[in-house]
């Protein structure tokens, strides 16, 4: 029975973890802190739906990833008890001048006949659908897609991974990979101690590139994202509503909307500034204007793994046996079944699911 490690318990850390026992590795996982709580934590939630016509590799990922949303969610429950809230309520994309109307009509029409079910609506039409609505928002398109409770989600997981046998191990920071002769044999901790494996995955998020050893420069920094969280007014949107340029807009079945997020570089600097709280709430009282009396509940941060170009780094690195999971940036909950799907069948030498080359963390080892 193949020993794997893999480091970082967050939503991809702890798929991978699940996926490679249900194989029948002898997995052990390694959290800096508690399982699920950091970039994980922090995320809206957001469900992304299949887009037929898409021609990139994260396309292809995220159309993957919705095709397995469905059994995956029901499969959690299944395993744990837990209702981890996913609903298809659908998403809206708002125009808010003419010009851009007339674009997402068009977009919609070539959307519709690509297989997309994407229809479009203005004025009396659009608030019979979306009576929440502001004024600025003249037009819209609305199509499948939803959301989920995503710290329910890491929660359900990391119970279905211990139930499965993965021994969890929070608390314990990695600081380095060991390997003799091009080979990985195991991972190292700040205590001192050494875990012996055969395999090691590397899902530490934002964190990923501060590990050494890896045998090639990861580039990943955080992006910090400050988020908040509001009592839904009345009448509340039905959709999940996705600006081009931020903030979205997220119904919740608990009666919370939550409403991000800012895109920082601010290292890992946890702070929640004024500027950047009141742009979320100015923006998305503009689209939603009831929420202007909405209780204010929470607000936190967040810090999203940014690859050097912006695409996910999934698949073996130059050490035989170390493996990569990370780089998903701002919307890692998404295509996070379909990545854990890739790493498994590459660690067991299967073919991935998808073309998975655009993901080769090797494109970085002659930087």
């Amino acid at each position: 029975m193949a020993e794997a490690i893999v480091v970082g318990g967050g939503i991809m850390g702890l798929l991978v973890a699940r996926g490679l026992r249900a194989s029948g590795a002898s997995v052990t996982l390694l959290e800096t802190g508690q399982t699920g709580r950091e970039a994980s934590w922090a995320s809206a939630g957001i469900i992304a739906a299949r887009a037929p016509w898409t021609t990139t590799a994260t396309g292809a990922l995220q159309n993957h990833s919705a095709s397995i949303w469905p059994g995956f969610a029901a499969e959690l429950a299944d395993e744990t008890g837990m209702d981890i809230e996913y609903r298809q309520n659908g998403c809206l994309y708002p125009a808010f001048s003419d010009d851009a109307a007339r674009q997402l009509e068009r977009d919609a029409r070539d959307a519709r006949a690509a297989g997309f079910p994407l229809e479009f609506a203005a004025g009396s039409a659009l608030r019979a659908e979306e009576p929440a609505l502001g004024p600025a928002i003249v037009a819209a398109a609305m199509g499948p897609g939803g959301n989920v409770e995503n710290r329910r989600v890491v929660q359900a997981l990391t119970i279905a991974a211990g139930l499965a046998g993965v021994t969890i191990q929070t608390g314990t920071s990695v600081t380095e990979i060991s390997s003799t002769a091009g080979r990985v044999t195991g991972a190292r901790t700040s205590s001192g101690r050494g875990y012996a494996a055969d395999i090691v995955i590397i899902a530490a998020g934002a964190w990923s590139s501060q590990i050494k050893g890896l045998g090639l420069d990861i580039p990943v920094r955080p992006q910090r994202g400050q988020i908040l969280a509001v009592a839904q007014p009345h009448p509340a949107p039905r959709r999940v509503i996705l600006k081009d340029d931020d903030p979205y807009v997220v119904p919740r079945v608990d009666g919370r909307m939550i409403v991000g997020a800012t895109r920082e570089f601010a290292g890992f600097d946890r702070a929640r500034t004024a500027g950047g709280i009141a742009w979320l709430l100015s923006a998305a009282i503009e689209m939603v204007p009831g929420m202007a009396g909405s209780e204010l509940l929470d607000i936190w941060t967040g810090f999203r793994p940014i690859s050097g170009d912006g695409t996910p780094i999934i698949g073996p690195g130059t050490l035989e046996g170390l493996f990569f999971c990370t780089g998903h940036g701002p919307s890692g909950i998404s295509p996070a079944p379909a990545s854990a799907e890739i790493v498994v069948a590459m660690v067991e030498s299967r073919q991935p699911p998808i073309r998975a080359e655009a993901f080769d963390p090797r494109r970085f080892a002659s930087r």
